[in-house]
C-alpha cells in the first residue's frame, strides 16, 4: 500500500510539474501592451480626444500571431465628433528566412465618408537589416479591398501591399519606431505612417509620443484625403 501511494504521489507530482512547465511556456509565448492617452487630430476630425490602443503577439517556434486594435472616440456637447476603429490580424508561418503571412484588416471611421473598409492580403515577410540596436523588416503581398461608402455602395478592388518596420533601441530604456505601409489598388491607394519614441518610466510602464499619418488617394466628397494624429500616451506591457 505504501509503495502504491508513493508511486501515485510521484505521478501526481510529475504531472503537476509538466502542467506548470507547459503553462509557463504558453504564457512566455505571449506578449501584450495597451496604451491610453490624449490625442490632437487634424483633417477630417479636429478635436482633442481620448485614444486607446492595444496589441497581443503570440510567438512560437513555427508561427507568429498578432492582433492589433486602435480606437478613437470623441464627443462635444453630447454630439459625437469622432468615432473610428482600426484592427487587424496577421499570422506568419516561419521559414528558414522570413515568413509567409496572411493578413486581414477592418476600419470603421464615421467621419471619412466610408461605412467601412476591409482588406485581405497574403504575402512574404522577411528581415532586411539587423545590426545590434537597428532592425528593419519588410512585407510584400497581394490582396483584395472592400470599401463601402455611407450610401451603401460597395467598391471592390485588388491591391498590392508593401510595408516597412524599423526599430531602433536607443538604449535599454528608450526606443524609436517607424512604420510605413501602402496598399495600392486600381482606384485607391491607402498609405500609413507612424513614428514613435517611447521611454520607460518604471517597470513595465512607459511614456510614448507618436505621430500618425493616413492618406487615402480617393475619398468621397466633403472629406479630407489626409488625417494626422499626434499622441502622448502611457503604455503598459505585460
Amino acid at each position: 500500500m505504501t509503495i502504491k501511494a508513493t508511486t501515485l504521489s510521484s505521478i501526481i507530482v510529475t504531472l503537476s510539474m509538466l502542467f506548470a512547465t507547459s503553462t509557463t511556456l504558453a504564457q512566455s509565448l505571449w506578449s501584450s501592451e495597451v496604451e491610453l492617452g490624449a490625442v490632437f487630430t487634424s483633417g477630417n476630425t479636429d478635436e482633442q480626444n481620448i485614444k486607446f490602443r492595444g496589441q497581443a503577439v503570440r510567438d512560437s517556434e513555427q508561427w507568429q500571431h498578432k492582433v492589433y486594435l486602435d480606437t478613437l472616440n470623441s464627443s462635444k456637447n453630447d454630439v459625437k465628433s469622432a468615432q473610428k476603429s482600426y484592427l487587424f490580424y496577421q499570422g506568419d508561418y516561419k521559414l528558414q528566412v522570413g515568413s509567409l503571412f496572411g493578413r486581414a484588416s477592418y476600419e470603421n471611421d464615421k467621419f471619412n465618408g466610408y461605412d467601412y473598409q476591409a482588406e485581405f492580403t497574403v504575402g512574404y515577410s522577411r528581415p532586411l537589416y539587423d545590426n545590434g540596436p537597428h532592425k528593419l523588416s519588410g512585407d510584400a503581398g497581394l490582396g483584395y479591398r472592400i470599401s463601402e461608402v455611407m450610401t451603401g455602395v460597395s467598391e471592390n478592388e485588388a491591391i498590392v501591399r508593401l510595408a516597412l518596420d524599423y526599430v531602433w533601441d536607443i538604449n535599454e530604456n528608450a526606443q524609436f519606431k517607424q512604420l510605413l505601409s501602402t496598399e495600392i489598388g486600381s482606384d485607391t491607394t491607402i498609405s500609413r505612417s507612424e513614428s514613435s519614441v517611447s521611454a520607460n518610466i518604471a517597470g513595465d510602464l512607459a511614456m510614448k509620443f507618436s505621430i500618425s499619418v493616413k492618406n487615402n488617394s480617393d475619398v468621397p466628397l466633403g472629406t479630407e484625403k489626409t488625417d494626422t494624429e499626434s499622441a502622448v500616451t502611457l503604455v503598459y506591457k505585460f
